[in-house]
């Protein structure tokens, strides 16, 4: 849609709208070829997902290859200099498209991992998706440039509204440590699926982790739809009035015998990419797995009802032996690197 936008009225010896479209379309999906560091684990990829490919540091050295390589794949027919801006444009679009999400991007790698989020935007949004795909529709059939440009303003206002709702669901979290009276170290909200109204707030104390999801616009709560009911409606019904949202609090370590293990745990030095990683870390289980004793933690920014809560780490051991880390997957789970 950038690329459509950004395109000059008078087109004399560059890329034609077609050109601009596909160029942009490829480069605008180009920072995820990071998926193949997967190819070294799964550690190396939490660590430099979204790092260097998604640098505003090392955005124009990305733009000047991008550049030259559709220059070569064109047959040298357009400079290189021909496709610069519109691949720095599909590229910076994707690291701002990323910068909304929750998960974090290190837009100033490789001299910082720094992985800000602004939290507005669930990582995969149906309304944000429609809007452009219906825009894109409406560029091919009338004015490409206005439609492009038109559908660009709509998705800012809709980012914009977003925020506003952000603001609103962080203000709940600090009334409500307020009202608890809670040590606070970091209150945070999170945008959730399905709806931009669809909220979860985290309160994070030195010991434990506070929660509650929400939906800012509803009065009364949906009826509950039963165990029969398919995951999106049941998904749907999740969210409450913020007056009925229920706060439940989670342990970092546990309680118990759980406290010192997942602490002997947490300590390890294997387990600092995690630390980094995670913003609101609890303890998930302490469990035996083929005969070793595991103790796993998991990220509780990525916890949603109805789902397997994705980067569950942890580590195992038997007897006395070392303890080794590993990942929870949905069959059991994945040694690491």
């Amino acid at each position: 849609m950038l690329a459509r936008a950004t395109a000059p009225e008078h087109r004399v010896n560059t890329l034609s709208l077609r050109e601009r479209t596909i160029v942009g379309f490829i480069a605008g999906g180009a920072p995820d070829a990071d998926i193949l560091i997967r190819l070294w684990g799964q550690v190396a990829y939490l660590e430099q997902h979204r790092a260097e490919t998604h640098s505003l540091l090392l955005l124009p050295a990305w733009a000047w290859v991008l550049a030259i390589g559709f220059a070569l794949l064109g047959g040298r027919r357009h400079s290189w200099k021909a496709y610069y801006g519109v691949c720095f444009l599909g590229l910076g679009i994707h690291i701002l498209g990323d910068l909304i999400t929750s998960y974090g991007t290190q837009i100033l790698a490789p001299l910082s991992n720094w992985a800000p989020g602004f939290n507005t935007t669930f990582i995969i949004d149906p309304w944000f998706s429609a809007i452009l795909v219906l825009g894109l529709l409406l560029s091919l059939v009338w004015r490409p440039r206005l439609a492009a440009s038109l559908t660009l303003v709509a998705i800012t206002a809709a980012v914009l509204l977003q925020y506003t709702q952000y603001r609103a669901a962080l203000a709940v979290g600090i009334a409500q440590a307020e009202q608890r009276g809670l040590t606070v170290e970091r209150i945070e909200a999170y945008p959730q699926a399905l709806s931009w109204f669809n909220w979860k707030v985290i309160i994070s104390e030195p010991e434990r982790h506070t929660l509650a999801r929400f939906n800012l616009l509803r009065s009364e709560a949906l009826a509950d739809p039963g165990p029969d009911a398919g995951f999106l409606r049941r998904l749907h019904a999740a969210y409450p009035p913020v007056e009925q949202a229920v706060w439940q609090s989670y342990r970092k370590f546990g309680d118990g015998e759980e406290d010192a293990a997942a602490r002997t745990v947490w300590a390890e030095d294997a387990m600092q990419f995690y630390h980094w990683f995670a913003d609101a870390p609890a303890l998930y289980a302490i469990e035996t797995v083929d005969g070793e004793r595991c103790v796993w933690f998991r990220d509780l920014r990525f916890q949603t009802p109805g789902m397997r809560t994705p980067f569950t780490y942890g580590m195992c051991r038997s007897g006395a032996d070392d303890w080794q880390r590993y990942r929870r997957t949905a069959d059991g789970r994945e040694r690491l690197r």
